[in-house]
């Protein structure tokens, strides 16, 4: 007998058709006699027993045929059948401006379903680099409800509705809190995206971050910014460790500015390692600082 608790996986409550498959496989296999990944196949009409366990494994791609297959298999239709199928194309889309076009898909289909809205709203908070800047500029300016001089005080400016819609964004969403005198208290002072995140959303974040630092190399004085960049030979080893050690001095500077009590102003602090040739075996070490 069923237990009432052992709820049947809900395709909405994924981001990755593997974990769908997976869960949905995991429940199956405790709740009837025999089920296998030979048993899923052949419901699928796949005639390899191994193809589901080597996608679950991520050792090979589900193919659009063999997807619709599945889905048939489980009885997927309408909505349900459509978030499957944009699932699968936007976990294999190498492309991310496609990429985040699936994304805007799935987001829309679990709006209309009525799930996660609230922490699929959430996921916007970096979808626009202004947001994190109102929400950190309010708390050291008192505007008074004046958007322009809000807007005004980005850099670079962005208009008085984009800075009204961030504002009612980041109330309605509990990024800020709104108080009876008017002015704004973070519901956490500190919003980080984490060491690996491999989210759409914040992909998209970093490209507007980035293209920001190559126009203030032009726009902000010298004396206000330090933009740097040193090109090195190093081990596979000692790349991991220096990326290790961006990720802590990153938490340092977050909680340099959770200690901080005096704040006067809005800064933005970005670190990239790339890797800039192919591994290889090279005859000494070396860098070049720039």
């Amino acid at each position: 007998m069923r237990k009432k608790t052992d709820i049947k996986p809900d395709i909405f409550d994924f981001f990755d058709h593997r974990e769908y498959l997976q869960s949905i496989y995991d429940w199956r296999k405790r709740n009837e006699s025999g089920f296998s990944h030979r048993s899923f196949a052949k419901e699928a009409g796949i005639v390899s027993p191994n193809y589901l366990h080597r996608v679950l494994k991520r050792e090979r791609e589900l193919s659009e045929e063999y997807g619709n297959r599945f889905a048939a298999a489980l009885n997927l239709q309408g909505n349900d059948l459509l978030y499957f199928s944009t699932l699968i194309k936007f976990n294999q889309e190498q492309d991310s401006s496609i990429k985040e076009t699936f994304l805007r898909t799935l987001l829309a289909l679990r709006y209309r379903r009525g799930v996660h809205h609230i922490h699929d709203k959430k996921l916007q908070f970096f979808s626009k680099w202004y947001y994190p800047v109102l929400r950190e500029l309010v708390i050291i300016i008192n505007f008074d409800n004046d958007y322009n001089r809000l807007a005004r005080s980005c850099l670079p400016k962005i208009t008085a509705q984009q800075a009204e819609n961030g504002i009612a964004y980041l109330v309605k969403h509990g990024f800020l809190n709104r108080n009876e005198d008017g002015t704004f208290t973070r519901s956490d002072p500190v919003i980080s995206s984490g060491d690996e995140v491999a989210s759409t959303v914040l992909r998209n974040y970093h490209k507007q971050t980035l293209a920001q630092s190559i126009d203030a190399l032009d726009s902000i004085d010298k004396e206000e910014r330090d933009i740097s960049s040193v090109t090195l030979s190093v081990s596979r080893t000692t790349y991991l460790a220096m990326k290790k050690e961006i990720q802590d001095f990153r938490k340092r500077l977050l909680a340099m500015a959770k200690e901080d009590q005096d704040p006067q102003m809005v800064c933005l602090a970005g670190f990239q390692l790339l890797p800039r040739s192919k591994t290889g075996t090279l005859k000494q070490p070396g860098g070049t600082n720039a």
